[in-house]
């Protein structure tokens, strides 16, 4: 079993224990970033024909992840 993304976990979390429909719309976006960041990825995986050396130097050419 994979482990849930912190992104996941958080907006779950939030709609779970806040309620309301500031918590709903914080967990919506943390659900939408977590959705975009992926098919970010996966087109940057594309991009650079699956290799990891250049993903790696593409991304650290962009400053650092935080």
């Amino acid at each position: 079993m994979t482990q849930q993304p912190e992104a996941l976990r958080l907006a779950n979390a939030l709609k779970k224990n806040l309620g309301g429909n500031t918590a709903a719309q914080a967990a919506a976006e943390l659900r939408r970033l977590h959705h975009n960041n992926l098919v970010l990825t996966n087109a940057l995986w594309k991009a650079c024909a699956d290799d990891g050396e250049v993903v790696n130097a593409t991304i650290e050419s962009q400053g650092e992840l935080e």
